[in-house]
């Protein structure tokens, strides 16, 4: 059944697959300790789904208050060193934990519809992809007289590479929320962290798709059949696109590619083009078709992307930049090719502010990734030496009449 993922959607989704009992991870100690990956330092977390859809942000707020003025007690203000009790300390990173936690489930991020990702937090900064793609093997025939077996292989002559960095945003809290803004709403900057790393993860892997120039072999024009309406020329358009994508090369075995679905990422104003015709719902009521009706495309699924969830937003003096796909186009894919390898997923990191700045608290939050995309866009990735026809994208121009 085809389905058209949008954020409502994606989210429905999510919670439909979502266990009883969730798991996360949580990590102690310094910052240095967490990036090495100290598994005596490593924590996991389980609780019901239900904790998300109950959490209280007003009440986690008042929580957050008493625990940055704990240090106040009747007419007597204590050292600034003198911290809240643990117990309240436990409740309130308890309670904001899972509003983090929260948030990301609920984020627009698609990098899990486009690309497969690989998580390992004991990832090396450079990752060879040999170490990631599938190991192959045979069985053969033996006597059974203690004769060698064949041995399952890893791509051993594969050296390309795979390269992760570290992304992070931060936010210090000040002397003046502290004095006249006292529910300043700490869910306002969870939701900012969680915004911008869904940017910043859509980005690593759409924003690369469009900045990309197709070449021809990778490139579905606009059929201009005569005497055949919108619909037909949309249908013919993307039947024609899903068998140019299904003759393009593997990069890594130099055969044709393997085609267990295909994909639709488009602009939110030409879902309605795209998804009857997909359906094959073209009949010949009202000439939409010629002949009769035309069997559905075997194209599983539309995601829509118009752009980021920050684009356009001036911050300081930097307006950012996260378009979407471009109403007219379309991309057809095979969901999975491109890699995405995780090191650490949305991490906080928090810490006492500077008495001299007269700042209260400090966190940050960031997360270690790498993309891998060269299987995706084959021929059409910048730089690269391949000739033509690899690849498991077409970008495809959707005809206007």
């Amino acid at each position: 059944m085809l389905k058209v993922y949008n954020s409502e959607l994606l989210l429905e989704e999510r919670a439909k697959k979502a266990k009883n009992v969730r798991t996360v991870t949580a990590f102690r100690g310094s910052m240095q300790d967490n990036l090495n990956g100290d598994e005596s330092l490593k924590h996991r977390f389980e609780f019901e789904d239900k904790a998300l859809a109950v959490e209280n942000s007003d009440e986690m707020e008042r929580l957050r208050y008493k625990i940055v003025n704990a240090r106040k007690q009747g007419e007597k203000v204590q050292n600034s060193a003198d911290n809240p009790t643990t117990a309240a300390l436990e409740a309130f990173w308890g309670r904001y934990f899972l509003d983090v936690t929260r948030k990301t489930i609920e984020a627009p991020d698609l990098t899990g519809m486009i690309a497969e990702e690989i998580t390992d937090y004991n990832f090396p900064k450079l990752i060879y992809l040999r170490d990631i793609l599938k190991f192959r093997g045979k069985m053969r025939p033996i006597s059974g007289q203690n004769d060698a077996v064949s041995l399952i292989q890893q791509h051993e002559g594969n050296t390309n590479t795979l390269g992760l960095t570290i992304q992070a945003v931060g936010w210090k809290d000040n002397l003046e929320n502290m004095l006249y803004n006292r529910f300043f709403t700490m869910d306002k900057v969870v939701q900012a962290a969680v915004d911008a790393d869904t940017d910043a993860r859509n980005a690593a892997v759409i924003g690369v798709i469009l900045a990309a120039t197709f070449v021809a072999s990778q490139k579905q024009a606009a059929d201009s059949t005569a005497s055949i309406s919108l619909d037909g020329h949309t249908y013919t358009t993307l039947l024609n696109a899903v068998k140019l994508l299904r003759g393009l090369l593997d990069v890594q075995t130099l055969r044709r590619i393997a085609v267990p679905s295909i994909s639709c990422l488009c602009n939110s104003a030409d879902t309605w083009q795209i998804e009857n015709v997909i359906r094959g719902q073209l009949n010949m009521n009202g000439g939409q078709a010629m002949g009769s009706n035309r069997p559905s495309l075997p194209i599983s699924s539309i995601i829509e992307y118009d752009r980021g969830i920050n684009d356009g937003i001036v911050l300081g003096k930097e307006t950012l930049s996260f378009p979407g796909v471009t109403a007219g186009k379309c991309y057809l894919f095979v969901p999975g090719v491109a890699k995405v390898a995780n090191k650490r997923p949305l991490t906080m990191e928090t810490g006492r502010g500077s008495v001299l700045e007269l700042s209260t608290e400090e966190r940050a939050w960031y997360r270690v990734q790498g993309t891998y995309l060269t299987d995706l866009l084959g021929s059409s990735l910048t730089g690269t030496g391949l000739g033509a026809g690899y690849g498991a994208i077409v970008e495809v121009t959707l005809p206007t009449s």
